[in-house]
């Protein structure tokens, strides 16, 4: 409990969003479902950062599919063919963004639960989201 809390007053307080991990989506996966943290519901609709793997089959307009290791599959892909954890990260509107590295960092507003964006359904998604560029 004391971590999402810490989680909450980074994202109260502070300029940069809390940095989630993959590991703290969900708390349980089975047949039946998935069960989502306390961390991650708790960050629901604040803007979080997740570094990821970039997807690019399928195509997903005005956005990217991450995964939490490096994905590719050459065949025509349906829903059930990309990872249960992929996140759907949604550009901000008017954003003109470059060619996304194979394993960015982003940022972007945190929503949980099933969304169809285009050619998959995803459980976690990112919108109004930005790239995140390292200071050199």
């Amino acid at each position: 409990m004391s971590m999402w809390i810490a989680l909450l007053v980074a994202t109260t307080f502070s300029r940069t969003p809390p940095v989630l991990t993959w590991n703290d989506f969900f708390v349980a996966v089975s047949a039946g479902g998935m069960t989502y943290s306390d961390v991650a519901k708790h960050l629901v609709g604040h803007r979080v950062r997740l570094r990821g793997y970039s997807v690019n089959n399928p195509p997903i307009e005005n956005g990217v599919l991450l995964t939490h290791f490096p994905y590719g599959d050459p065949h025509e892909v349906d829903e059930t063919d990309i990872p249960y954890d992929a996140v759907a990260v949604m550009w901000r509107k008017g954003l003109d963004i470059p060619r996304i590295p194979s394993r960015p960092t982003v940022e972007g507003l945190l929503h949980l639960g099933n969304r169809d964006v285009g050619p998959v359904i995803v459980s976690i998604t990112l919108e109004d989201a930005t790239p995140v560029y390292s200071k050199p």
